[in-house]
């Protein structure tokens, strides 16, 4: 069994340890210490980074009370210093206890629980089992933001099988030993394994970012510390640019690019009807007994098609309507004389294309040039 210091002392960054043993694994080395300050992967926390000695850990883990340490070399010596990445560890302790702070508001208020969770290095999720809407997380959200300015200490214990009957306490397993519980305050007390801060106002400001609805609840996702400081510049400078552009104070930025979004609209629609009056237009320009090729500029695959079902009365062979350029061409092709779908294979083998339909139009793409597709067609 290895000795847990991260229980004793969830700040110790370093430590001096005994190499218990060092076997190779997956293309490096998995060490044992007779005690370690790192904390393994676990409760849906991703492990502690560091070094033993010069060797560096990039993942831990516990099997069997024995905890693993991958490094890339093996440790010189037996007797090794050892330093964790403590801002990385800092910073996964402000978003675990956020989310305990969290969890236990939900469960206090509407008396939902925490089925899931996932601190990763970039984002923190955690799952309750009932839907909440915005306004309820707005509440929570405030509600855990006045915990963490009371800066309440957190305690830790193992309390005994008869403690632990007269206790409440959230919990994602039935456990009955060793269970190690989380208390802060009156806020929430949990059963877990982690490190978390000493005091909640350690945890900085704590803002779910969003949701969604997940398995019959909500997955919600959140940040605190220092990661949501980083949100929160993120997303000032993306919201100064936007005001930039549009000329209009930041706190109106959203009424005016709803503004914008109408009038984009507006244009989008009038330039549809544009690009389909010129293809049509352009439709009662054609007339031939043979086949014909024709390039269509600024339209989209509907003008082409509208131009395709009007022109292809006044062609006696196989009308080729194309947009795009030269290698990589979309194409409709329809006639009224000529089995499209019948003849599509051979035309896609000519034109390094694909594509298909039914017997009066066929539809696809061509990877060659217009030169080509005029000789094929004899145009």
């Amino acid at each position: 069994m290895t000795e847990k210091l991260y229980y004793i002392d969830s700040y110790m960054s370093e430590f001096s340890a005994n190499v218990i043993s060092v076997t190779e694994a997956e293309g490096a080395y998995e060490v044992v210490l007779d005690k370690t300050a790192f904390f393994p992967e676990e409760g849906g926390q991703s492990s502690d980074r560091g070094y033993i000695g010069e060797s560096y850990v990039s993942y831990v883990y516990e099997k069997d009370g024995i905890i693993y340490h991958r490094v890339d070399a093996p440790p010189v010596g037996t007797d090794v210093f050892c330093k964790i990445d403590f801002a990385e560890r800092f910073d996964k302790m402000q978003q675990h206890t956020a989310e305990h702070i969290l969890s236990g508001v939900i469960h206090a208020l509407y008396g939902y629980n925490n089925v899931g969770f996932h601190l990763g290095e970039d984002i923190v999720t955690f799952d309750i089992d009932h839907p909440l809407t915005r306004e309820q997380l707005d509440e929570v959200e405030n509600l855990a933001n006045r915990a963490v300015f009371e800066t309440i200490k957190i305690e830790t214990s193992f309390p005994d099988a008869a403690e632990l009957e007269n206790m409440f306490y959230r919990s994602k397993l039935d456990l009955t030993e060793n269970v190690r519980i989380v208390k802060i305050g009156d806020v929430d007390s949990c059963a877990c394994c982690a490190p978390h801060v000493a005091y909640t106002g350690e945890v900085g400001l704590i803002k779910c970012l969003d949701f969604m609805h997940h398995r019959g609840g909500v997955r919600i996702t959140m940040c605190a510390g220092a990661r949501a400081l980083t949100d929160y510049r993120e997303k000032y400078r993306n919201i100064k640019e936007i005001s930039a552009i549009l000329s209009e104070p930041q706190h109106t930025t959203a009424e005016a690019l709803r503004r914008l979004y109408a009038d984009y609209e507006k244009l989008k629609f009038e330039l549809k009807n544009a690009r389909r009056a010129y293809a049509l237009s352009l439709a009662d320009t054609v007339s031939t007994e043979r086949n014909f090729v024709i390039v269509l500029d600024n339209v989209e695959m509907d003008e082409l098609r509208d131009f395709a079902n009007k022109a292809v009365s006044r062609v006696g062979g196989i009308l080729v309507a194309l947009m795009g350029k030269d290698g990589d061409y979309k194409y409709i092709m329809a006639s009224s004389s000529v089995d499209l779908r019948a003849k599509s294979k051979e035309i896609n083998q000519h034109l390094s294309g694909r594509g298909g339909g039914h017997p009066q139009m066929i539809q696809g793409s061509a990877f060659v040039d217009l030169k080509t597709i005029k000789e094929y067609f004899g145009c």
